[in-house]
């Protein structure tokens, strides 16, 4: 059995996806899966750590509006196609996944002329527009969230709820294992900050704002974990060391299960994978969504917020002063904390990568 799956352009697409290959090949060990990737340098260096056979095609961007852009665009779509038939006809798949971005499309379009199973994974609320087109190609629609059932109109009867699959890694939920490697004390109230595999700005300078601002008391109780990307990090370490407070600072944690783990609540980004993650681990999120990218994020952010496992502060109004605000309410409220992190739990999917397995394994077997 020959599963390929289309993935790239952002962790948030790539870890799921690695997330069902490993568990495809749990279910049937016989099975061979090569994964396509963009051209990103992201891309590469994490289906190369992971040992993953992959091939990779341009990381080609469709432009919002009119413009001379989009004929580029075509033309490196038409180049793409091309590119995604020679992969196909010589790997020959018996079902095609994808994830959505840009990557998907080239690859959908050579599976359906092939005519070859296709299934799709969303991974946020609001589908994006290559999932948009990718729907009416699909012969299946998983969802990480329900709320998605209703924005695929025609294509509604195709879907089904599987949620989004995370690492495996993942699972290890061991605090005393994270505060020891970590350093932490175990006394303390942690707060894990991260902004995504790039970093925020916008979160690392209002949150060491807001936390150096907070009472005496507050800063001696707390310890705080912050991942600030690459781009960031000697600002936001020596920020903290001016500061005074106790922190631990990375670029990027290899081990993020280790974070999870030893945190009691976190502040990050609202991409489906990162939430859905700390879900699993039932803590508190106060989310800041990325303004762009069709308001994915935001739409993610409301639905975690609307079933008490999370605070949405929007990044146009984010300050110090609304940060700070947020963090006094819940360090002084242990039992709103405690009631988001039992909701936080209540909207994990630990079973999703069996899901999907199970939905990709049924089109295996049905052929093309």
């Amino acid at each position: 059995m020959k599963i390929l799956i289309a993935a790239g352009g952002s962790g948030g697409h790539i870890f799921p996806a690695i997330a069902l290959a490993r568990r495809l090949k749990e279910k049937r060990p016989e099975t061979s899966v090569l994964f396509v990737g963009s051209g990103k340098d992201l891309d590469r260096r994490i289906f190369t750590k992971e040992c993953l056979d992959y091939r990779l095609i341009s990381a080609n961007k469709m432009p919002y509006g009119r413009s001379i852009k989009l004929v580029w665009f075509g033309f490196a779509l038409a180049a793409d196609v091309i590119k995604s038939f020679i992969i196909m006809l010589s790997y020959r798949p018996d079902v095609v996944v994808g994830f959505g971005g840009y990557v998907s499309w080239p690859v959908a379009i050579c599976a359906s002329a092939l005519g070859i199973r296709k299934v799709v994974h969303e991974q946020n609320v609001v589908p994006g527009r290559a999932n948009k087109f990718l729907f009416n190609l699909a012969d299946s629609i998983a969802m990480s969230f329900r709320e998605s059932a209703s924005a695929l109109g025609k294509n509604a009867p195709k879907a089904v709820f599987t949620g989004n699959p995370i690492r495996d890694s993942v699972f290890r939920n061991d605090r005393a294992q994270g505060i020891k490697r970590l350093g932490l004390s175990s006394d303390k109230f942690t707060i894990l900050v991260v902004g995504g595999s790039q970093g925020s700005r916008a979160i690392n300078r209002s949150f060491i704002e807001a936390v150096s601002a907070l009472d005496e008391d507050k800063k001696s109780a707390i310890q705080i974990v912050h991942i600030t990307g690459i781009k960031d990090y000697e600002e936001v370490a020596r920020s903290y060391e001016k500061a005074g407070l106790d922190t631990r600072t990375h670029s990027f944690i290899d081990r993020i299960e280790d974070a999870y783990s030893a945190s009691d609540l976190v502040v990050t980004r609202s991409g489906a994978s990162a939430i859905f993650e700390i879900a699993f681990f039932g803590r508190p999120m106060i989310l800041v969504p990325y303004p762009y990218a069709l308001a994915h994020q935001a739409e993610n952010a409301r639905v975690f917020t609307k079933n008490g496992a999370a605070v949405t502060l929007d990044e146009k109004g984010l300050d110090a002063d609304s940060f700070r605000t947020v963090i006094s309410e819940l360090l002084s409220d242990r039992t709103r904390l405690s009631g988001m992190a039992v909701s936080a739990k209540k909207m994990s999917v630990p079973d999703a990568s069996d899901r999907l397995a199970d939905v990709v394994l049924e089109w295996a077997g049905k052929g093309r």
